[in-house]
This record gives C-alpha cells, sequence and structure tokens, in this order.
C-alpha cells in the first residue's frame, strides 16, 4: 500500500477512478446524520486500487461504512485497525475485492481504499456519521461538508506522518466527479430560511408545516468548495432535552444498550459584568499560506483581513489591561518583551509595528512562540487570554494541544480558523484543551464579527464550581458521559449527554436538570424541565455522539503518551458503539466474487481541488513548504505557471538544470507520444523578467532586488539568512512601489489644489497613515477610519479626518458645540457614537466594544452634562435620529 507521487495522476492526465459523490444529510434539532456515497469505476486495463483522501470535523461521529457491489450490499466490521490493515492486505494477496476506512493521524481527515476493482467494473461504498452543528453568530445553525484539505506543514523535528502529502491536486475544472446533495431537515420549531454558500434548488416544506423542509444543491455542482448550509429557526436558542432509546440487540451493559438524554442548555451570567485584569495575547500567523484570500467570495487575503481586525481588538481593549502581539511562521517576533500595559503609547506603538506585518515568515511552527509565551509569568491578579488567529495547516497538531493542556490552569485560548481546509482538529483541540472557545472564518464570514464575539467572552469572569444536579424518579440513574461541562460561557450553548439507566423500569415523568456554577462571588444555575419519554425512532445519533465523546475525551494528545489502558477503554467503547477510533479502522471484503481478481494492481490517489497553493507569490508560497534557497530564490525570477510550479515545488527540483534543458522530468510514463524520455516541457522566460509593478519608475526597484538576490548566491548564504534577506528585499519593493505615484496623476491633483486645502489634506493623510486605515471609499471604510481614530481610553478628538467623515469642517464642529460644560473631546466623542449607530448599523458587532468604551468615558468625564440636549443637537449637526436609549448614556 505505498503511496504514489504527489501530482503524478494530474500531470499524467490518466483517468480518475472516482466518478461521483452522493450525499444526504437529515438534520433534527442541533444533529446531523449525513451519510456519503463514492461511487468509482475502474477506467484502466489493470486491478485498481483506488485511495481516497478526504477531510471531516473532528468531532464526527462515523458509525457506519458499506460497499455495494455487482447489486450486493456488504457491511464493513470494526476492528483494531492493525487487524482491520491485516484482513485488507490478506483479501488484496488472494485476489479479493476489499475496502478499507480509516482516520488518519490527524483525527480531522479520513482515507478510504478501495482494492482490486477489476478493469470496467464499478463499486459504490457508502460512509455514515453524525456531527452537532455549529451555532453562529447570527444564530444560524452551520452545516458544512468540507471539500478543501489544505497541505499542511510539517516542522522538521515532527514525527508524524500523514497522508495528506501524497494527494495529488487538481484545478476545478479537472475534477472528474460531481457532488449531488440533499438535505432533510426537521424539528419542534419553524425554520425561517436555509442558505448556502452554493446554488439551492427552491425549499419545500412538507404537509403545509415549517417545521419540516427538503431542499437539494443544484445539479451541476463540482465539489471544489466547502459546501456550507445555514439553517434558521425561530428560536434557536430554546433550551431543549431529547431521549433516545437503546439498541435492542446491543450486549448488555454497553453504552448503546442504555436509553441516552442530550441536554441543550444556555446558561446566563448576568450580563455587564466584565473583568478588565486581562493579559491579552493575540498570536498571528504569518506563514506563506496567509497571503491566501480567506475565500473565494472574498477579495482580501487572510493577513490583510488579520491586520484589520487587530485593529479593532487594539482599540476594544480596556486601559489597565496588558498585552502583547505575536506573528509566526519558521520564525516568531513579538512586538514587546512581555506584555504591556494598555494605554496611548503603547496602543501608537503597536498600530506603528502593525504596518510591517506581512504573510513572509515561511511555515507554520506555532510551538516556538507558544512555549515563548508561557515562559513568561503571568501578573498576579490578572488572567491570560491567548488568541489565535490561522489557517491552521500544520501537521504537529498533537503536540500543540499537549503543550496547550500542560498550561491549561494559565492559559485559556479563543482560536480562529481562517479559510477553507482550516484544521477542525487542531482549532477545536486547543480552544477545549484550555476551556477556550473557538470560532472558523469561511465563504463571506467577517472575521472581525467571530474575534470580538471571542474578547466579549475573554472579558467575561470565569465560571467555577460546575456541577449538574437532576430531579429524577428514584429508580432511574443518570450518568453523564463522559463528564459535566468544565467551562460554560454566558449565553453560549452547552450540550451534556447522559444514560439513563434502569429508565425501563421508571414512569416517564417530568424530569429536571440543574447546570450550577459560580461567577466571582455570584451563584447561578440553569434550569431545564423535559420528560423521560423516548421518541419513536431507530436513530441512533445522541448514541453515536455520546460515544464520540468519550472516545475524544481518552484520546492522548502527544504520541506515545496514552496509557496502554486508556487505548484498551477507547477500542472497547470504539467497537460496541461502532463508532472508529485513532485505534480502531472499518474493513470489508467481498467474499461471494466467483474469480479472484487477477493481474498486477495499479494505485491511484484520487486528486482534491487545489485551493490554496500558490495564491500568493512564488517566493511566500516556496518557502511555506519548505524548499531549498536555490529553487525559491530562482522561482522568484520566473513567472512559472501554476501546474508547473506546483510539481517542481513537489520534487524540490534544480531548477538551473531545468532552464539549461527547458524540461522538466517526470516520473512515470508520458501522457504524450510527443513527450519522450519522461519530460514535459516549458517555456521559461529569459532571466530577470521578475514582476514588478508596470510603472517606468519601478524599474530601479527592479534592477535592486537582482543585485540583492545575486549577492547572497555569490556569499553562499545559509538557508536561514536568505530567508531573513528575502524578506528585506520584498518589503523594501513594496515599499517603493507603494511611494511611486504616476506622473500625470500627480501633474493634475497640483494643478486642481489650493494651499489651503493642500494642507489639510496632508494633515489628514498622515493621521491615515498612523491609524493604519486605508483611504475610506464607502461608509463601511468610513467607519474602519473612524475606529481607528479613537483613542485609547475610548474618546475621539476634533480633527481634519473626523471632519471629513463628518462632511464638516473642524471649525464647524467646534462651534456647534452647545454648551460651555462640555470639552471639545466630549463632544467629538458623542458625535463618533452617533454617527456609529447610523451610518454602521450594518457591523454593529466590529464597534460594539469600542463604544462601551466611549460611553464608560464619557460617564466619566463629563459629569453633570445634560446628554439629552448634546445628542438632540448632536443629531440636528449630524442629520440623524439616534435616541439616547440606544447610545446606553
Amino acid at each position: 500500500m505505498d503511496t504514489i507521487p504527489y501530482g503524478l495522476l494530474t500531470l499524467q492526465k490518466q483517468p480518475v477512478p472516482l466518478k461521483d459523490i452522493s450525499v444526504s444529510v437529515h438534520v433534527k434539532g442541533i444533529l446531523a446524520d449525513v451519510t456519503a456515497t463514492l461511487l468509482y469505476k475502474n477506467e484502466l486495463q489493470d486491478p485498481l486500487e483506488a485511495v481516497f483522501v478526504f477531510p471531516m470535523d473532528d468531532e464526527a461521529a462515523v458509525y457506519n461504512f458499506e460497499a455495494l457491489i455487482d447489486g450486493k450490499t456488504i457491511t464493513a466490521e470494526i476492528k483494531e485497525k492493525d487487524i482491520a490493515r491485516q484482513v485488507y492486505d490478506d483479501a488484496i494477496s488472494s485476489g479479493q475485492q476489499a475496502f478499507l476506512l480509516e482516520e488518519d493521524v490527524m483525527s480531522d481527515v479520513f482515507s478510504c481504499t478501495v482494492g482490486n476493482l477489476p478493469p470496467e467494473k464499478e463499486a459504490a461504498v457508502s460512509i455514515s456519521y453524525v456531527i452537532q452543528l455549529s451555532l453562529e453568530a447570527d444564530q444560524a445553525l452551520r452545516f458544512v461538508l468540507p471539500a478543501v484539505l489544505n497541505p499542511r506543514y510539517t516542522p522538521a523535528d515532527c514525527p508524524s506522518k500523514s497522508v495528506i502529502g501524497n494527494i495529488p491536486r487538481d484545478n476545478a475544472d479537472d475534477l472528474t466527479y460531481m457532488l449531488h446533495l440533499s438535505l432533510k431537515v426537521e424539528g419542534a420549531q419553524e425554520i425561517q430560511s436555509i442558505k448556502s454558500n452554493c446554488e439551492l434548488t427552491d425549499i419545500v416544506y412538507n404537509a403545509n408545516m415549517k417545521t419540516s423542509a427538503q431542499i437539494s444543491l443544484k445539479e451541476g455542482h463540482k465539489f471544489d468548495i466547502d459546501v456550507e448550509i445555514l439553517i434558521y429557526y425561530q428560536d434557536p436558542c430554546l433550551p431543549y432535552a431529547l431521549v433516545e432509546k437503546g439498541k435492542p440487540e446491543a450486549a448488555e451493559g454497553t453504552i448503546m444498550s442504555e436509553p441516552m438524554v442530550m441536554l441543550n442548555m444556555y446558561p446566563e451570567m448576568g450580563s455587564g459584568e466584565e473583568n478588565t485584569h486581562q493579559d491579552f495575547i493575540f498570536v498571528v500567523d504569518r506563514s506563506g499560506s496567509m497571503q491566501s484570500n480567506v475565500s473565494r467570495a472574498s477579495q482580501q487575503s487572510r493577513i490583510a483581513t488579520a491586520k484589520d481586525t487587530l485593529v479593532l481588538l487594539l482599540k476594544s481593549l480596556r486601559v489597565g489591561c496588558l498585552f502583547n502581539i505575536y506573528g509566526f511562521g519558521n520564525s516568531f517576533t513579538s512586538f514587546f518583551k512581555s506584555s504591556v500595559e494598555y494605554n496611548q503609547e503603547s496602543m501608537d506603538s503597536a498600530l506603528e509595528k502593525l504596518k510591517n506585518f506581512e504573510a513572509d515568515l515561511g511555515g507554520t511552527e506555532i510551538l516556538k512562540p507558544l512555549k515563548d509565551i508561557f515562559s513568561k509569568s503571568v501578573k498576579t491578579g490578572y488572567h491570560r487570554q491567548v488568541f489565535l488567529l490561522t489557517d491552521g495547516e500544520v501537521n504537529n497538531t498533537a503536540n500543540v494541544i499537549e503543550e496547550v493542556k500542560n498550561h491549561a490552569t494559565t492559559h485559556r485560548f479563543f482560536t480562529l480558523g481562517i479559510g477553507e481546509g482550516a484544521s477542525t482538529s487542531l482549532i477545536k483541540g486547543m480552544a477545549k484543551a484550555s476551556h477556550g472557545k473557538y470560532e472558523f472564518i469561511t465563504g463571506k464570514d467577517r472575521m472581525q464579527k467571530k474575534v470580538l464575539k471571542c474578547l466579549k467572552l475573554a472579558y467575561q469572569p470565569s465560571a467555577t464550581n460546575i456541577s449538574l444536579e437532576w430531579k429524577v424518579p428514584s429508580a432511574v440513574e443518570p450518568l453523564v458521559v463522559p463528564r459535566v461541562p468544565e467551562v460554560v460561557f454566558h449565553q453560549q450553548r452547552t450540550v451534556i449527554y447522559a444514560q439513563l439507566k434502569e429508565l425501563e423500569n421508571s414512569d416517564t415523568e417530568e424530569t429536571q436538570a440543574v447546570l450550577k456554577y459560580s461567577c466571582g462571588e455570584k451563584k447561578y444555575q440553569c434550569v431545564l424541565d423535559f420528560t423521560l419519554t423516548a421518541e419513536d425512532s431507530d436513530s441512533q445519533s445522541i448514541h453515536y455522539m455520546a460515544a464520540k465523546a468519550i472516545i475524544k475525551d481518552g484520546e492522548g494528545t502527544s504520541e506515545g503518551v496514552v496509557p496502554k489502558d486508556d487505548i484498551d477503554r477507547i477500542t472497547k467503547i470504539s467497537i460496541e458503539s461502532n463508532v472508529i477510533s485513532p485505534y480502531t479502522a472499518y474493513t470489508a471484503v467481498h467474499k461471494d466474487s466467483k474469480e479472484p481478481v487477477r493481474g498486477p494492481m495499479v494505485q491511484q490517489i484520487i486528486p482534491l481541488y487545489n485551493s490554496t497553493l500558490f495564491c500568493g507569490s512564488p517566493g511566500e508560497n516556496l518557502r511555506e513548504y519548505n524548499l531549498d534557497c536555490s529553487s525559491r530564490l530562482y522561482l522568484r525570477e520566473y513567472n512559472l505557471d501554476c501546474s508547473t510550479r506546483q510539481y517542481l515545488r513537489e520534487y524540490n527540483l534544480d531548477l538551473k538544470k531545468v532552464e539549461e534543458t527547458k524540461q522538466i522530468p517526470v516520473r512515470g510514463k508520458s501522457s504524450s507520444k510527443k513527450k519522450k524520455g519522461g519530460c514535459f516541457p516549458i517555456k521559461l522566460p529569459k532571466l530577470g523578467s521578475f514582476r514588478v509593478s508596470k510603472k517606468a519608475e519601478s524599474k530601479k526597484v527592479k534592477e535592486d532586488h537582482q543585485d540583492d538576490t545575486k549577492e547572497l548566491e555569490d556569499e553562499g548564504l545559509t538557508e536561514t539568512k536568505i530567508l531573513k534577506e528575502e524578506a528585506i528585499i520584498e518589503s523594501k519593493i513594496q515599499k517603493e512601489e507603494c511611494q511611486i505615484e504616476p506622473k500625470a496623476d500627480k501633474e493634475k491633483s497640483q494643478k486642481g489644489s489650493k494651499k489651503g486645502k493642500e494642507k489639510s489634506q496632508t494633515d489628514s493623510k498622515k493621521v491615515k497613515e498612523k491609524c493604519l486605515i486605508a483611504e475610506p471609499t464607502n461608509k463601511e471604510d468610513q467607519v474602519m477610519t473612524l475606529i481607528g481614530l479613537q483613542k485609547a481610553d475610548g474618546s475621539w478628538i476634533v480633527d481634519e479626518v473626523l471632519a471629513e467623515i463628518f462632511n464638516s469642517t473642524t471649525q464647524e464642529i467646534l462651534t456647534s458645540l452647545p454648551c460651555e460644560e462640555a470639552e471639545p473631546a466630549v463632544w467629538s466623542t458623542l458625535l463618533s457614537l452617533i454617527w456609529l449607530h447610523t451610518y454602521g448599523a450594518k457591523i454593529k458587532s466590529d464597534w460594539e466594544l469600542l463604544a462601551s468604551k466611549a460611553v464608560s468615558w464619557l460617564n466619566t468625564n463629563a459629569a453633570g452634562v445634560d446628554f439629552g440636549e448634546l445628542i438632540i443637537v448632536g443629531n440636528n449637526f449630524l442629520k440623524t435620529e439616534v435616541k439616547q436609549s440606544t447610545l446606553g448614556l
């Protein structure tokens, strides 16, 4: 079962055996039961072994695997992983058709293998799993069918070997398989709407009831993006409990034999309580892959979005807290040696440093900055909150989670996965290991909205003394699996699973579950009333999710640290529940075949969509995946097409030889009779055709870059030094290009301007550059500019940029001040709040925290001022209609 080289299938254009994917999704409440059927056909002349590697949510409970051959369904058996592999290999050796499904070393990646598929024959495999739907910021339940599986960076000292590195990558036009998806939604609540990032058919409600509906993807969908479906219920945050019957044929005493209840609760902690004694550490991925766009629906790169988000985070902090900012790649940097107090000086310093924040640090080695953070003590009386923004493309996930878990008592992580293909195992694992919270930013999601949602949670005091009490019939014994939650957040969903032993011998009377917890000196409880009547259904979804929770709870986070007793316990639960684990796998053998399959078996790995590779500059992306220095520097000079770069990257070829021969060697037979010798020709531009600005003034930048590159090569610098010099060169190019202004535009600007206006524009430009905000082009951009002007204490002062946003002048703002008691800063701060509530309402989540800071500043610094009168005058000045109660004054 050795794998073939990456890229061979796509370059040779051999037939891809996967022909079709059909998915049916049944959503009930917050759970989705999914069955995916994959149809394979061998179009070669030899028996085939087809391998399909695919992403899956880290918390998905895979509970069934079947194969359909010659009209017969073969249900796979779950076994210990080594035994399952041996069964598969023995069947292949004896000429039988066999199937294998196993979890990769990263728990959010699976591989499905179809072995000994005869020529011109078809076979279909079905995989069934259950997943809990996430609750989005807009209260939608989100279902995701992942299609994108990004290559993941592997540090040199990481022992883990994943199948991901061997997957071929195709462009969307080259994928030969289509996706068909149907969705059925059922629940006790009315379904308001169903939306998706893909084209859907019209929604069909069943029997004139809006509590049940069906919808499908439109035909012709190529599986080149994650399919996201948002389901909007009338009241998505309604607490409820669901009781499920045990499995009659399950052995007594196993997890599947007893009834199971799922509690869906939303704890309250009292609004307005904030703990400002926090030490915030913002850790941002600066690897090459962060140069890619957030999604194909977005025109902004991940790193640019992260920078905008950091501005909002800095503006939303409170005076008195501590903060620091880290950037990481192959190496890491920090803005300050240790956390500094948040004030005007430190905020201005951070904003200035943020200007040079780019995706220019190579690979994704996250352990180094984490260990540096953990090595620094936390100030007495403060709590450290770590915010991680990353696209999650790492291969040493287990080691990272283990390190986080070891420091969970002093460091709480809020993790944000950016873009399609972010590792759910890493993002969820780090948050859960430290009792924090996670979010994913994909499609048209606004990163700022989700990050600031996490910041609100970070300000909340931590809940302690969490316990669960039951009021049930005396004969019933509730048993929480795997354990009572160790963390709860204000108005955030908390899901608890519990076995109900001896339920069959009891009355199904009213029952009560009470979640108790403390917050500071205050005590709270969340009460849920429900009945013990089990649903009349054969579904075992709740049991499968409970089993998966036990498996995840018992998994080790680093290789070799899981005691044998824990492995045995997980394996036992996995086999009893039929839910796959890291130590088990499914295998099926077609034993009824009349004749054994003869001939040498050819292996093919099914290509996935090539999503994020080479979305940035060639140098950035090559550094991301550890190419040698000569290859990186050479490709910076050559504008190679994507497929060529992709192939060169994998084989780490000597590109100087490629230039001489004008050919690239290909392993295996050529796909064209005219191309002999295992090579395909490419056209290389002449040396020195490095891509720079088309402006005439940029010629010097290009020549300087070439001279610098030549000096590096002549001096024989090490790879580390070259990496640093490359970053300096790139920064130099970007800065010099930004300073170039077309001559015609410059003359036109000078001709039509007046001296007074020139000074105003110059001052305005200086302020905007300091605020790190681009020239505003619409109201949303103006909101970001206004946010950039806010001071660390929460106030705004009168200046030219503020006046421009208000479509006024500084003199007009000052003369409109209605009372002498109010200082100019009070007036400008109040006007800014009124303007935000009027023109920034659509992105209120971006500025809600900093507006709260501004209100606190006003209440402290404007004692005795009649806000009612000021607001009336402010509305007249800005031509708005904002009420005093809306502002919170």
